[in-house]
């Protein structure tokens, strides 16, 4: 079974129509087993999942998630009073990305949901 944030399989067709295609497609898919011998010896490079976003699958590391949450949540932050129609460049691990504010805003959450899970996950040693 996959494990997933947003569970983009089950986004309804009423919403795929009001929010478009890309925005019900972005996705964090966890790893299937991560190891506490992993996060031991190497914390940050450990292999935690894969971005969904546009057509891509981008594999994250624990450090690429906690990077790219908060670059991804500042953008957020900056366009969330632009037009709809407007698109913006985004970059994840050099792959450009043309996103609208919803998207964008979708995307942010996304990877603090992620991260917040991952690092419950090792808290609590659950190692997803």
């Amino acid at each position: 079974m996959l494990k997933s944030v947003n569970q983009s399989w089950g986004i309804s067709p009423k919403f795929r129509d009001r929010y478009g295609s890309t925005w019900a497609n972005i996705d964090f898919i966890f790893k299937d087993k991560i190891y506490a011998k992993s996060f031991k010896e190497d914390p940050l490079g450990t292999n935690v999942g894969t971005l969904e976003v546009a057509g891509l699958q981008i594999p994250f590391t624990y450090k690429d998630l906690m990077q790219n949450s908060r670059a991804i949540s500042k953008i957020g932050a900056e366009t969330h009073r632009e037009d709809l129609s407007k698109k913006f460049e985004i970059n994840i691990k050099s792959k450009s990305i043309l996103l609208n504010r919803q998207e964008i805003n979708r995307l942010s959450e996304t990877l603090s949901d992620a991260l917040l899970t991952v690092d419950r996950s090792y808290e609590l040693g659950l190692y997803l």
